[in-house]
């Protein structure tokens, strides 16, 4: 009798615990866009204009403020490319598309060691990520400077068929503030393809 009544109760401070985390998990995922959104807002970047390129075919958003320019690039590579720049003059970036049929990764490895000739580097890494139903890479880096200042750098590559998308954000280290990667990264989220 007595381990009958212990089972029903480890039976049902299990069943609490589960549906606990059910509600969490659902909450959780609520609670990061709202977190997104309140990071946007403290970033005073209240609203988000939407542009396209590929005749349509691909959509994003940029903060409503940002200067923007779309550049007249129509090579065999780079088929669209579009610069930005904050309304504080502190981020600075652009958005390409590429036609590209090969592996994305070894050409980020690639780029690396052409890169390394050019650059000094305090910080490196190469993460694979996740965007809409596409996969690609997180590019995150640092570059030092022997006189100036170092430039934190986040860089997204996403990968859809024969093409990559890139968006790059570049900033003064001294101006990087940890929550700025949650806004690149909820700017890359509003990547739309048709």
């Amino acid at each position: 009798m007595k381990s009958t009544t212990l089972n029903k109760r480890n039976l049902g401070v299990t069943i609490i615990i589960i549906g606990l985390i059910i509600i969490l998990f659902i909450f959780g995922n609520s609670f990061q866009k709202r977190l997104r959104y309140t990071v946007l807002i403290q970033n005073n970047i209240s609203s988000l204009s939407e542009y396209s390129e590929l005749n349509g075919k691909l959509k994003y958003k940029l903060p409503s403020k940002w200067h923007v320019k779309r550049q007249d690039i129509f090579g065999r590579d780079i088929i669209c490319h579009t610069d930005f720049i904050s309304d504080d003059n502190k981020v600075i970036g652009f958005f390409e598309t590429w036609n590209f049929k090969g592996n994305l990764k070894e050409f980020l490895i690639n780029s690396k060691l052409i890169s390394d000739k050019q650059n000094l580097y305090k910080t490196y890494s190469l993460n694979s990520i996740s965007i809409g139903q596409k996969n690609g890479y997180l590019l995150k880096y640092t570059i030092t400077k022997p006189v100036g200042d170092s430039y934190v750098c986040n860089e997204y590559f996403i990968k859809d068929g024969d093409r990559f998308y890139r968006f790059s954000f570049f900033m003064r280290q001294s101006d990087f503030k940890d929550d700025m990667e949650t806004i690149f990264k909820a700017i890359v989220e509003t990547l739309r393809y048709d």
